[in-house]
């Protein structure tokens, strides 16, 4: 009986979260700004809005310090909800800082008025002013007693009210001590400092979880490897992820402080002091506990019950801050498939080089990639090359169950290199905040190659390094088929129907020497028991010869004829003209943009196709914002209609144009929808557009992460 209630219970209450959801009220916002900006010393402009409510403006004035007067007369202007003045003043040279400014007439009302106050020396004040707070006093600038104050309280409160770093300094301390593992401690410190600085610069962000869940990673780690012969395989590079994450995450905390730039770097290494402070006092804390232990001789009796409890700990965290993923997985880091099988193949086929070395390699040839990226340098075809990388890698680890040190110095150098150029390509073109993002994500990518290289003994692990390969292997194949089958193949079917013949000259050459070069077994290493070697250099020659499938010689196919083709293919040629044609957009030189467009559109269009698509494109842009065509997808496309031109035919369709829209801080995505009708013409043996006719436009926006 007991337990059939309970079950009721329970069904009762999971129907009920599928119940309507309450109505949420809230009052209406009237907007209502009142902003200074400071021109020149001591004169300001002034923007006041008023809202209109029922056909009346609020009778509300602004207060200003005394010693300001009228410079230019208040000009009014406004809509039929908002009433706008706009005027100058001049305070005679004053500053403004300890003088109150406000509103009076607010009372009786519940309209909230934003005051903006714009200073020369780089301080924005922003207050929200209410009938009960009406007037706002202007801050005085603080000393350098109290940004040193102010930075090293706040420094050592925000790094003692991380309760992760607990953990990870405990482990330090216990588990490793002072001795020879000293090095630690300064290691961490640093990283912690880098992490605050590229974040206080912006070219590092990171969410909080990243902090948290590598320190979890790192505890459960340290605990399991407590046992003094396995603290050799202990590596300093694991510290520097989570100091990098914890650094950053602290200069993401507001302290409610307006300073001016070179303020901002004065408290910034007065808050650095701070950290160095806080890490001391834990450090000392943790040291005396240790002391404690030791002086009752129980210091090593409790190191295994100290391992199990914190292993514990650092593994019910671990999956603690991975249910976030299950819960909401848009917060899952957006790092290519592609980049994470090369992090975790990496420190599996290290062989003997050091993790320390091989951690620092990755961050210094990674960067180098990126930073190229984010001046818009890209490494051509930059994916194919990593994937060959890694399947070689795979191919050789297969077959040898290790690879030669050279090409693992190749597969380091060369694949950071790639993986910082396509993270940074991936996260210009899908991410805000780009730089400081990638970098997030590729120290991400540096925890994993630290967490993998120190769990796995290379030398004592081969069979399984080579399970571990497969799997990469296999992925890494997926990954590629799935490159192909989104563009190659179809560019492969198009360019036939084009009427061009694809020839993969690169591929031929090298099948032609994979087989050369195939060892073979021969009646002499039959009769001396000699084996025969492995055809990895084969292997790995078939392998980049499938890679550069796509890069073919076109000619010109003698049988073609354009006239000769059914519905299936005028869709195709329908979607390779509209996708050239969008796409030709994106090319900055405009004598190459012309020359894209014409060979796609016919000559007699060209003018107009080019001005009104840009100016579709283009439509409702911010100043400054960047815009370029990702994706033209042919959503239907009707049966032919005879036009009095007998060389054209007309064809009723629908397509859409994804574009991405990138400003200065944030990217979203527009999606254009066309209905119309497109008239295809044979010029020269070849497609083209000869005539456009839009009957409807669709616009909608699309947030990045929604894609």
């Amino acid at each position: 009986m007991i337990k059939s209630l309970k079950r009721l219970l329970y069904i009762a209450l999971f129907g009920f979260c599928f119940l309507k959801p309450a109505d949420f009220r809230a009052d209406i916002v009237f907007p209502a700004r009142l902003e200074l900006t400071e021109t020149q010393p001591g004169v300001f402009d002034v923007f006041f809005i008023l809202p209109v409510v029922n056909g009346k403006v609020l009778k509300a004035s602004p207060v200003l310090p005394e010693a300001c007067t009228y410079q230019t007369e208040p000009e009014i202007t406004g809509t039929p909800n908002t009433k706008q003045i706009t005027w100058s003043i001049d305070c005679q040279g004053e500053y403004i800082y300890g003088k109150q400014i406000g509103i009076e007439g607010l009372q009786g009302s519940q309209v909230e008025i934003m005051l903006i106050i714009n200073l020369l020396d780089g301080r924005s004040y922003n207050k929200k002013l209410s009938p009960a707070m009406a007037y706002f006093e202007v801050p005085e600038p603080p000393t350098t007693l109290e940004l040193l104050k102010n930075g090293m309280i706040n420094g050592t409160r925000s790094l003692l009210s991380q309760p992760y770093l607990y953990l990870i300094l405990f482990c330090l301390v216990i588990f490793t001590g002072f001795g020879s593992r000293s090095g630690f401690y300064p290691g961490f410190f640093i990283s912690i400092l880098i992490g605050y600085w590229l974040g206080a610069f912006e070219m590092m962000m990171t969410p909080q979880w990243m902090f948290n869940l590598t320190a979890a990673g790192f505890t459960l780690l340290v605990a399991l490897k407590s046992r003094k012969d396995l603290t050799e395989a202990f590596s300093k590079l694991l510290l520097i992820p989570p100091g990098l994450f914890l650094g950053n995450s602290l200069s993401l905390q507001e302290f409610g402080l307006i300073l001016t730039p070179e303020e901002q770097v004065a408290f910034s290494v007065f808050f650095s002091l701070g950290i160095a402070i806080g890490i001391l006092l834990s450090l000392i804390l943790f040291t005396q506990l240790k002391n404690i232990l030791k002086s009752y001789s129980v210091y090593e009796s409790s190191l295994k019950v100290f391992s199990i409890l914190i292993g514990s700990i650092g593994l019910g965290l671990l999956i603690f801050e991975s249910s976030l993923f299950w819960k909401t997985t848009s917060m899952l880091p957006q790092i290519p498939a592609m980049l994470i099988l090369f992090f975790l193949l990496l420190p599996l086929l290290r062989g003997s080089m050091s993790l320390m070395i091989s951690g620092l390699l990755f961050i210094l040839f990674s960067a180098l990639g990126l930073t190229l990226a984010m001046n818009e340098i890209s490494l051509p075809y930059s994916e194919l090359f990593l994937l060959a990388l890694i399947l070689i890698s795979g191919v050789f680890m297969l077959g040898k169950g290790m690879v030669p040190n050279f090409m693992f110095l190749i597969l380091l150098i060369m694949g950071s290199f790639a993986a910082g150029n396509i993270m940074g390509e991936y996260a210009n073109n899908n991410i805000s905040y780009p730089l400081a993002r990638s970098v997030g994500y590729l120290a991400f990518g540096l925890f994993l190659i630290g967490i993998l290289g120190s769990s796995v003994k290379t030398a004592e692990s081969s069979n399984f390094l080579k399970a571990v390969s497969v799997i990469i292997t296999g992925l890494a194949v997926l990954i590629l088929f799935n490159l192909f089958s989104n563009d190659y193949f179809e560019g492969i079917v198009t360019a036939f129907l084009s009427g061009n013949l694809p020839i993969p000259v690169i591929s031929i050459l090298l099948l032609i020497l994979a087989i050369i070069f195939w060892p073979r077994n021969r009646k002499v290493h039959r009769q001396m028991a000699l084996k025969s070697r492995k055809p990895l250099v084969s292997l790995s020659m078939v392998i980049l010869a499938v890679i550069l499938l796509p890069f073919h010689l076109n000619i010109n196919n003698p049988w073609f004829e354009a006239e000769d083709l059914d519905q299936a293919g005028m869709e195709r040629i329908m979607q390779n003209v509209l996708s050239n044609t969008y796409s030709a957009f994106n090319v900055e030189d405009e004598e190459k943009l012309f020359e894209e467009l014409s060979n796609n559109v016919d000559s007699e269009l060209l003018d107009n196709v080019y001005l009104d698509s840009r100016r579709r494109l283009n439509m409702g842009l911010r100043e400054g914002a960047e815009v370029s065509v990702q994706e033209v997808e042919l959503n239907s496309m009707g049966k032919p209609q005879v036009l009095q031109d007998p060389e054209s035919i007309e064809y009723p369709a629908q397509w859409t144009v994804t574009a991405r829209v990138r400003h200065l801080k944030h990217i979203h995505y527009r999606k254009n929808q066309y209905t119309g009708t497109v008239a295809l013409k044979a010029i020269d043996n070849k497609w083209k557009i000869s005539k456009i006719s839009l009957t409807s436009e669709e616009r909608k926006v699309i947030a990045a992460s929604s894609l």
